[in-house]
């Protein structure tokens, strides 16, 4: 055979062997339509059959905490419209984890507005979520309205470990009543002076000096990526970090 043939062919084939695998890595899943009953909150709705959906990517504000009802007054228009979805499964709660499109991406859309942090994002949405979260953040939507200690902190997370290190690098700084949250609801309340660093470990201990126990019976930081949002007593951000995106 010709080798200028021979060549040819091997690429035409290589070229379909990767046709075929973007074609079976990207293969959209189906959306349905429905209509949304009743909204929970900014990230949790029931359908007219009965189905709890919960909005994947993301984490909206507790009911109780600020900025809850923005989120939840902006999927609230939704009620008694038609939406188009795409489950990708359930979670431990039997929720259908969805993508919700009206027509916009509404998950997107509730972190560009900053009603909602990204939370547990699929891998193919990684930097898309983390963009737009890192965009709200710098234009202090949502519930990112800044700390006039913003620039105040460095952080390490050591997931491995599971420890925190907090740096300031400001004059001491009175951080009680402050919170340190991770992407879900686990949070931890400071009672303290934050002079040079504090290391903080999700284990049960006892405190000593700038050594700080989350006493969590749980592991807080996930393995693989995760976020850390430092809020002050005006529940104003602080500091934040991510790693994994």
């Amino acid at each position: 055979m010709n080798k200028k043939i021979s060549i040819l062919l091997a690429l035409i084939i290589t070229l379909l062997i990767y046709l075929s695998y973007l074609h079976l890595n990207n293969t959209s899943l189906p959306r349905e339509k429905a209509i949304v009953g009743r909204v929970i909150d900014g990230d949790t709705l029931v359908l007219n059959d009965g189905r709890t959906i919960r909005l994947l990517n993301i984490n909206s504000p507790e009911k109780s905490t600020p900025l809850s009802q923005e989120s939840t007054s902006l999927v609230k228009l939704l009620e008694n419209e038609t939406i188009e979805m795409e489950i990708t499964g359930k979670d431990i709660y039997n929720r259908y984890l969805s993508r919700i499109y009206t027509p916009e991406y509404l998950n997107l859309k509730l972190v560009s507005l900053g009603l909602a942090s990204k939370f547990l994002v699929q891998d193919s949405e990684l930097k898309l979520f983390a963009n737009a979260e890192k965009e709200a953040i710098e234009k202090s939507r949502g519930i990112w309205n800044k700390s006039i200690y913003l620039n105040c902190f460095s952080s390490t997370i050591d997931q491995k470990k599971e420890k925190v290190t907090i740096k300031n690098l400001c004059p001491p700084i009175n951080i009680s009543g402050w919170v340190l949250k991770d992407e879900s609801r686990k949070e931890y309340k400071f009672n303290t002076i934050l002079n040079n660093q504090i290391t903080l470990y999700s284990t049960i201990g006892t405190d000593n000096n700038n050594i700080l126990h989350w006493n969590s019976k749980t592991n807080v930081w996930n393995d693989d990526r995760d976020s850390l949002y430092l809020f002050d007593s005006n529940n104003n951000l602080a500091h934040y970090n991510f790693y994994g995106y």
